[in-house]
This record gives structure tokens, sequence and C-alpha cells, in this order.
């Protein structure tokens, strides 16, 4: 129909099933609905045998950018439970915070997902030096002697640590400079 407007589609999120990531993503690529399932590789052992797979990031999370008709679709795919809702609307991820997701999981960093309901202490804001994400700027999150960046997923709740060398980070805020500071979780 030309002449009508179409509604910008947005990045949102859909809760699975326990441990059915994968096949509902093969559903959503089949009924050609639009989605990201962020996957890393881990070595995981067995008594007979060690193997790589590849796992969630996001543990019974995919993002899926629907248009009005594809919602329900997606709903009606077995295995999804529900639209992540904030104040009484889909939940929605900005396509940055997306394309940093892909980066993060295509040039292969040390990815992993990092609990909601874990502690942690609230760091300086660091920019990038140096490689691929240079530019951006990062929470620094210490654990012992390794310094991870911290990029907070709001609509989840969950943040992704990325673990990069200390030569390439540059603080650019001290935690003690912060009028008022508002961790990314």
């Amino acid at each position: 129909m030309e002449g009508i407007d179409q509604p910008e589609l947005r990045w949102k999120v859909i809760y699975t099933s326990s441990r059915q990531e994968k096949k509902v993503s093969a559903y959503l690529e089949k009924a050609r609905v639009e989605h990201y399932l962020p996957l890393y590789k881990s070595l995981r052992f067995w008594k007979d045998r060690k193997k790589w797979v590849e796992m969630p990031l996001f543990n019974g999370y995919i993002f899926v950018r629907p248009d009005e008709i594809e919602r329900d679709i997606v709903l009606q795919t077995p295995g999804v439970v529900k639209f992540i809702r904030h104040n009484g609307k889909d939940a929605v991820v900005a396509d940055k915070q997306i394309n940093l997701i892909r980066q993060f999981v295509e040039l292969g960093y040390n990815i992993s997902e990092i609990s909601a309901n874990e502690h942690f202490e609230v760091g300086d804001v660091a920019e990038i030096l140096d490689g691929p994400l240079k530019g951006h700027e990062a929470e620094i999150f210490k654990m012992g002697d390794d310094n991870y960046i911290l990029v907070a997923i709001e609509a989840l709740n969950q943040s992704v640590k990325v673990k990069l060398p200390k030569e390439i980070l540059k603080i650019v805020q001290r935690k003690a400079d912060m009028e008022e500071f508002k961790p990314l979780w």
C-alpha cells in the first residue's frame, strides 16, 4: 500500500521456555520473523568426552523485531512464553545495544552472562581507546585482578561482561566525582 507510513520496527525481547531458545529461533526463522539469538561457544565436559557447544548468551531470551502481525505469530510460536514488558508496553532494546552485542559475539571476545541477582561493586566509567570498540564508554567491574566492561541491557535487567586489557582503557569519570551515580543495572 503506497502512501501509508509503516511504523519503524523496534527490537523487543521474548522470554522462552527453559532451554528452548534454539528451537524457538528455528521456528522464527521458518516463519521469517526477524530475530537475534546471541550465542557463544563453551567447552562442556561429560564423563566420556568434551565438546564445544553454542550456548545462548542470555538464557531464556531472544530479541525479535516484529511488525504488528508478526507479534501474534511470535506469541503463537511453540516455546515462547511472553514478551518482556515495561510500564505496560513491550520492552524495547535500542539498535545500538543489539549492534554492540553482535560486535562482541562476532569478534570473539571472552563473553559470559552476568546474573541479574549477583552483587556488583559499582565502579568508574572508562573509554575504550583501541580495538573494534574504540570510542565506546563502559563501566569498570573488578573481580580479583581482572577488569570487565559491563554493557547494560535495561530491558532484560542483565549485563554482558567482556574481558579487555587494562592498557586500552582510560578513565573518563571517577565514581567519587559523580554527583548522582545511577548504575546501569
